[in-house]
């Protein structure tokens, strides 16, 4: 109880101290969302700030205050779509991001692209990464409070939110390709991405009084080194022991060449459990989706989101799949569209799939489309 006592100005972060999800909130979630024009091209959820973050075609941020009924804030955040949110928990902030890199009209005008920081309780715009040239990259909090990392395509930079600046010196991941997913560990101190290439990166982040700096542990590609081999996401799990990855599979692609429609030959993935102790395959899980184009999870679930299509040459579908990253089980929600994304309340068990201007409400344990997963191999 002495995290509820502390951290003046942050109470709506403490998940011990406030409410829970209100009751209402996924109903009213979705009745506001009936016929947008402004589709979600991305969405997340915080646990310990109970907020639901979404992302839109337009440029705008929507920060939702799940303990409420219909309270949210909402930003015009870029001038491209939101890609990717990142929450800061204990600096109470969320960071946007959008979705390509600086585009030039008339050789004039520059979007802005690089990442935003907002007060997540107000929408005060604190800090904006929007002159420099910022290439696509993921961003992510770190294992050390107050610090944050933004990729911009294989540069890795490090912010320092209590200087509202970069600090240090950026580590360039040259060769390895642009850095698509990273995650973390609190409790090992592990940081892990993913490229485009289909490397994967193990680092290291200190903070001393030589300042922050980072670190290359370990790389590993299982697919060698290529384009096309996107590492669609990372999640450490088991204290940072373990690493489930989603990546494009060559191999899988080639197999299924005649048998997916053009538009989605080179999305067929697979998904791996690894022990990071020697890189063994522990699990390989089984999927239905013939082609993936996003991969996320909410922290501290086991639950990955899949959101796809399934089918063949003759039909393509709409489809998301929830894998339980223990049981190995997956289940699948239709989708009204063949880029949806999806985004897990795991207090209430239920999740959001955003589609087309719509929402939709599922249910985590909804047996009626199951599948088992697939043996280790």
């Amino acid at each position: 109880m002495m995290r509820c006592l502390g951290m003046l100005g942050l109470l709506f972060v403490l998940t011990a101290c406030g409410p829970r999800i209100d009751k209402d909130f996924t109903q009213a979630f979705v009745d506001a969302n009936r016929g947008l024009e402004d589709d979600a091209w991305s969405a997340a959820y915080s646990p310990e700030m109970k907020l639901l973050a979404v992302g839109r075609e337009s440029g705008r941020l929507e920060v939702w205050d799940t303990r409420k009924k219909d309270a949210r804030i909402t930003m015009d955040a870029h001038e491209l779509r939101v890609q990717d949110i990142t929450f800061g928990v204990d600096d109470g902030i969320v960071i946007s991001r959008s979705a390509s890199g600086n585009v030039a009209f008339d050789e004039i005008v520059q979007l802005e692209n690089g990442p935003k920081v907002w007060d997540a309780g107000s929408g005060e715009l604190l800090v904006a990464f929007g002159q420099e040239h910022w290439a696509p990259g993921a961003m992510s909090a770190t294992p050390l409070p107050g610090l944050y990392l933004f990729a911009s395509y294989d540069e890795l930079y490090i912010y320092d939110h209590s200087k509202r600046a970069l600090v240090g010196q950026p580590l360039q991941l040259e060769g390895d390709g642009g850095i698509r997913a990273i995650d973390w560990d609190a409790t090992s101190g592990r940081i892990v991405a993913g490229t485009d290439k289909g490397v994967i990166v193990l680092l290291g982040l200190h903070r001393d009084e030589r300042g922050a700096r980072l670190e290359v542990l370990q790389r590993h590609a299982p697919h060698g080194v290529g384009p096309r081999n996107d590492i669609l996401s990372v999640m450490l799990l088991d204290e940072g022991t373990r690493l489930v990855t989603v990546q494009y599979s060559p191999e899988k692609a080639q197999a299924m060449a005649e048998t997916v429609p053009p538009l989605y030959r080179g999305q067929q993935h697979e998904t791996v459990r690894w022990n990071l102790a020697n890189w063994q395959r522990e699990h390989v899980y089984s999927t239905q989706l013939i082609g993936v184009h996003q991969a996320s999870f909410t922290r501290g679930e086991d639950w990955l989101v899949l959101a796809g299509v399934a089918g063949g040459t003759a039909r393509v579908e709409g489809k998301v799949e929830l894998v339980d990253l223990r049981s190995g089980v997956a289940w699948r929600y239709k989708a009204n569209t063949t880029h949806a994304t999806a985004v897990l309340l795991p207090q209430t068990r239920e999740g959001l799939v955003l589609q087309n201007g719509r929402a939709t409400r599922i249910k985590y344990l909804d047996q009626s489309e199951s599948v088992p997963w697939s043996a280790p191999r």
